[in-house]
């Protein structure tokens, strides 16, 4: 089964808030998480700036699998970190 590539452009709005919450996350831990601001994040909330596509891409992989990204942004975690 083959899946046909989907264009960054091509993604749909996300809902910053519910890929949040879905994450059990603050707005400082998402901002935190993603690698952008805290003031970005709620400025995509209450609407008045929305993501651009590479970070609806990276909010949708948060979503699936928080871990990836954490370690694909953040590097391995140290040895008996939590």
């Amino acid at each position: 089964f083959k899946r046909k590539a989907v264009a960054l452009s091509q993604l749909p709005d996300v809902e910053v808030q519910a890929v949040r919450a879905k994450l059990g996350a603050s707005q400082a831990r998402c901002a935190l998480m993603i690698g952008v601001s805290v003031a970005t994040i709620r400025n995509w909330e209450q609407g008045r700036r929305t993501p651009e596509r590479p970070a609806v891409a990276l909010l949708r992989v948060a979503a699936r699998n928080p871990k990836a990204v954490i370690q694909a942004l953040h590097g391995e975690p140290k040895r008996g970190a939590v």
